[in-house]
C-alpha cells in the first residue's frame, strides 16, 4: 500500500517538474523575444502630444493647417500610427492632420484591462471633443473604420464626412463574443505562457508572412519595415489589447450605423485584397447606396500606404469637393480619381 501510494507522488512531482520546466521556457523565450527592443519614438513627425485619458496617456501627433482630420489606425498585433507614414505630409497640405495610437498599442499606454469595441468608441469620440474640438473627418481603416461609421452615425455635426479603407463590421469582425472568444483571451492574458504565445504570433517570421498577405507587393515588406512593426509588438503590456482583437471581444457590427449614415462616406479598398475581399464594398454600398468607392490596384489589404500617393489625391480631392480641405480647388489639384492610373471609380 504504500509503494502504491509512493508512485502517484513521484508522477505528481515529474508533471510538477516538467511543468516547471515548460515555464522556465517560456520566461527564457519572452525575454530573449524582448532583448534589444527600444522604447517606441515617433516616426512619422509633426508635433507629439499627449492627451490624458482615464488616467492613461494617448499619443497623438498633429500637423498642417484647415478642417480637422483624424487618421485612426486598424487594429492588429502590430498596430499603431505609423501606418499612416506614407500619407501625413501630403495631407496635411490643406487639413488639420492629427494622427492617434489607440490605448493598448504604438506609443500610448498598454494597461492590462478589459478592452472592448465600447471602449475605443469612447476614446475617439472623447479626443475628437477634447483635443480637436472641431468638425472632424474620420479617416480609419479596418476595424476602426467599423468605429467611426458608429461615431459618425451617431453625430454628424461633430463628423461632417468619413473615409474608410477596407472596413469591417458586416461580414467580418461583427459576431459577439461566445465563451470560445473569453476562453483565447484569458489564455493570451495569462503572465508566461500567455506572453509566450503572443510572442510567438508577432516573431519576426510571422510578422513577415503577416505583411506579405497584406501588400500586392511582396518587395514593400523590407527588413525595416518587419523590425519597426516587431518593436511595436514587443513593448511591454503589448499583448492586453491584441488578447482582445484575436478573441473577438472588439467586434462590432455596424448595419444599423450604417443605415443611420448620412453624410457623406468613402470606401477605399484594395482589389487584391485578401483578409479584405473587395467583394465586401456591396455589403457596404447595398445598406447605403451613395457611398463613393475607389478601389485601387495593384494594391493589397492596406492601400493607402501600398498606393499611397493616388490614396492622398483621391481623400485630397474629395475633401475639397466637400469644402472639407483648404487646399487649392479641384481643377489644380496634381489628378482627379478618375485620372489616376490602375484606379476603378465605381458608382
Amino acid at each position: 500500500m504504500q509503494e502504491s501510494d509512493e508512485k502517484p507522488e513521484r508522477s505528481w512531482k515529474k508533471i510538477l517538474l516538467s511543468g516547471g520546466a515548460i515555464l522556465g521556457a517560456a520566461a527564457a523565450f519572452n525575454a530573449f523575444a524582448r532583448k534589444g527592443v527600444d522604447q517606441l519614438t515617433n516616426l512619422i513627425g509633426g508635433e507629439e502630444g499627449g492627451f490624458e485619458w482615464r488616467d492613461r496617456r494617448i499619443a497623438f501627433t498633429k500637423r498642417g493647417e484647415g478642417p480637422a482630420v483624424l487618421l485612426v489606425h486598424g487594429i492588429h498585433p502590430a498596430a499603431w500610427s505609423y501606418e499612416w507614414r506614407n500619407n501625413v505630409d501630403a495631407l496635411a497640405h490643406g487639413n488639420t492632420v492629427y494622427t492617434i495610437d489607440l490605448l493598448g498599442f504604438g506609443r500610448s499606454d498598454r494597461p492590462a484591462i478589459r478592452y472592448s469595441a465600447r471602449l475605443y468608441i469612447s476614446l475617439i469620440s472623447d479626443f475628437v471633443s477634447r483635443v480637436i474640438d472641431a468638425p472632424c473627418v474620420l479617416v480609419a481603416s479596418s476595424l476602426s473604420g467599423a468605429y467611426a461609421i458608429v461615431l459618425a452615425a451617431r453625430d454628424p455635426h461633430r463628423f461632417p464626412a468619413v473615409a474608410l479603407i477596407a472596413p469591417s463590421g458586416l461580414v467580418r469582425q461583427n459576431e459577439p463574443v461566445g465563451l470560445g472568444g473569453e476562453a483565447g483571451r484569458l489564455a493570451v492574458e495569462t503572465p508566461i505562457a500567455g506572453t509566450a504565445m503572443f510572442n510567438a504570433l508577432v516573431s519576426r517570421p510571422s510578422l513577415r508572412r503577416s505583411l506579405r498577405s497584406s501588400y500586392a507587393n511582396d518587395a514593400l515588406v523590407t527588413r525595416e519595415l518587419v523590425e519597426i512593426y516587431y518593436a511595436t509588438s514587443h513593448q511591454r503590456g503589448a499583448r492586453h489589447a491584441p488578447a482582445a482583437f484575436l478573441s473577438g471581444h472588439l467586434n462590432i457590427d455596424v448595419r444599423n450605423a450604417l443605415r443611420r449614415l448620412t453624410q457623406p462616406a468613402l470606401l477605399v479598398w484594395g482589389e487584391q485584397g485578401s483578409i479584405a475581399p473587395v467583394e465586401e464594398f456591396r455589403g457596404f454600398r447595398e445598406l447605403k447606396r451613395d457611398f463613393e468607392i475607389s478601389v485601387l490596384s495593384p494594391a493589397g489589404d492596406l492601400p493607402h500606404d501600398e498606393r499611397a500617393e493616388d490614396f492622398n489625391v483621391i481623400l485630397s480631392t474629395w475633401l475639397n469637393r466637400l469644402s472639407l480641405s483648404s487646399a487649392p480647388t479641384l481643377n489644380t489639384l496634381p489628378g482627379t480619381p478618375a485620372d489616376l492610373p490602375h484606379t476603378q471609380q465605381l458608382s
